[in-house]
């Protein structure tokens, strides 16, 4: 599995991501990106590491369907190298060995002072299993004879009563209606949806930088080129910074929110369920002494 790790490693060094950016990116953990460059494909269960692996793959310009195929061939061909090696013989001990276990095995033990060989009763396990099965069938006797005889008391002290006992109990019918009842009764009983998460999409027509912040914790800050989409996931909302107004065309949950603010300006967008609840635009800071960015898409972020 190490070649398909050592594979994407080498893809992703050759497009100048790091570990870190690729997390930001895709949403994958730190450490799982690491165990995959690793080949250590047993992190997670089979269906979130296979996925996984076909993002880490697509983000770094490789076929990720490709990747699984082979990682499934490779498990194929490790199974059979497994079934054909023959399962090793404990070994065989030597003559010596053999020689004097069987010395140790041969001797006699002392025989305890007073004891009563068993071959003078040879029959005595037989005897004693017969005596206990005789006194368990006295016993189930005497108790038959005890139960019948408790009945036939009860019979002649009070008939009514015994009648009743040896009537058979009559299970209470329930009518269809009432039955039909209790389950619409039980059907109408509301349980609370969880909401899905936001979708937030956005395309960018000409190259410029974006900070996005999910639920408040989760930040992405990188520069975007012209023509780029990206996506991001929250619970409750999103706020962006947009370096360049009206650079960037958004999409929440496939409603198109169009461009905001003019060329020029820094954009401050806070976007929920209910769309932009808030936002504001400025004018950015004359830098002295210092030319314009014009380093490759998605430096580190500071």
């Amino acid at each position: 599995m190490k070649e398909i790790g050592q594979e994407i490693q080498q893809a992703r060094l050759e497009k100048g991501f790091t570990l870190e950016e690729i997390a930001n990116h895709t949403r994958i953990q730190l450490s799982h990106l690491q165990k995959i460059e690793n080949g250590q494909f047993d992190f997670l269960p089979r269906p979130y590491v296979v996925a996984f692996i076909k993002t880490f793959a697509q983000h770094v310009g490789l076929n990720g369907d490709l990747l699984i195929k082979r990682w499934r061939e490779l498990e194929q061909v490790e199974a059979a190298r497994a079934q054909e090696q023959p399962t090793q013989q404990p070994p065989h001990r030597k003559g010596p060995e053999r020689r004097k276990t069987a010395v140790l095995t041969s001797s006699p033990k002392p025989m305890e002072p007073y004891a009563v060989p068993t071959s003078y009763f040879p029959y005595l396990k037989e005897i004693l299993i017969g005596f206990g099965m005789v006194l368990v069938m006295a016993l189930l006797i005497y108790l038959m004879s005890k139960t019948g005889g408790e009945k036939t008391k009860i019979e002649q002290d009070n008939p009514a009563q015994s009648s009743q006992l040896n009537q058979p109990s009559r299970v209470q019918e329930i009518p269809f209606s009432e039955v039909t009842k209790e389950v619409a009764a039980k059907a109408q009983v509301s349980i609370p949806s969880v909401p899905e998460d936001l979708t937030l999409q956005a395309r960018f027509d000409s190259q410029t930088r974006m900070r996005v912040i999910t639920d408040g914790a989760d930040t992405s800050n990188a520069i975007y080129r012209a023509g780029e989409v990206q996506t991001w996931r929250a619970k409750e909302k999103f706020e962006l910074r947009i370096g360049i107004a009206s650079a960037v065309t958004l999409t929440l949950e496939g409603k198109n929110l169009g461009k905001f603010g003019q060329a020029g300006q820094i954009e401050y967008l806070t976007i929920t369920r209910e769309g932009i609840v808030a936002k504001r635009f400025a004018r950015p800071r004359p830098r002295t002494g210092a030319s314009s960015d014009s380093t490759a898409a998605r430096p580190p972020s500071g």
